[in-house]
């Protein structure tokens, strides 16, 4: 008698861990389908944020930022605070080495992609010591990836995350 009772008590143990399972993996479909449709509603309104967390420029290694840098899209402009590490051809006198920049982008353009599961966005920057061509790749997940031309400097690219309230 004992040994029935041990065997049916473990296989309640393994139904419950089995409806357990289950119960973990649909929470974690609805999240990220919820993460989905959001990176897909701020792509499309043209109003987000990325947190950028890692810096890879054209020569050298990836860097990892410990502040509070990121590249913002709100209607038809630009935001950008972000560091730089390469060599620049040409510099302002007096600045402060970073990629900062408040300007209305000329050229906007985005395309959802099957192949890299989420968004490319390319615009241009014109300021008045600088122009810049800026590339960003928008994953389903929230990850992005930034990427920098410029005719004074050399590229660098930006690893980071859209800016969520899901997660």
């Amino acid at each position: 008698m004992l040994p029935k009772l041990l065997i049916m008590k473990s296989q309640i143990n393994y139904v419950a861990f089995i409806v357990m399972v289950f119960i973990t993996s649909c929470s974690s479909l609805k999240t990220t389908s919820g993460i989905i449709n959001e990176v897909i509603q701020k792509v499309q309104s043209k109003d987000f944020d990325i947190g950028v967390n890692y810096a890879t420029p054209m020569r050298g290694r990836q860097l990892y930022l410990n502040s509070d840098y990121d590249l913002r899209i709100k209607n038809d402009s630009a935001f950008a605070y972000l560091p730089y590490f390469g060599i620049a051809y040409s510099a302002p006198y007096g600045g402060d080495g970073g990629i900062q920049f408040a300007e209305p982008m000329k050229n906007y353009s985005v395309h959802s992609t099957k192949k890299s599961n989420g968004w490319d966005i390319w615009f241009k920057i014109k300021e008045k010591e600088n122009n810049y061509d800026i590339f960003i790749c928008i994953f389903n997940n929230g990850s992005a990836m930034i990427t920098v031309n410029s005719f004074n400097r050399q590229s660098i690219t930006f690893d980071g995350e859209l800016k969520s309230e899901l997660k």
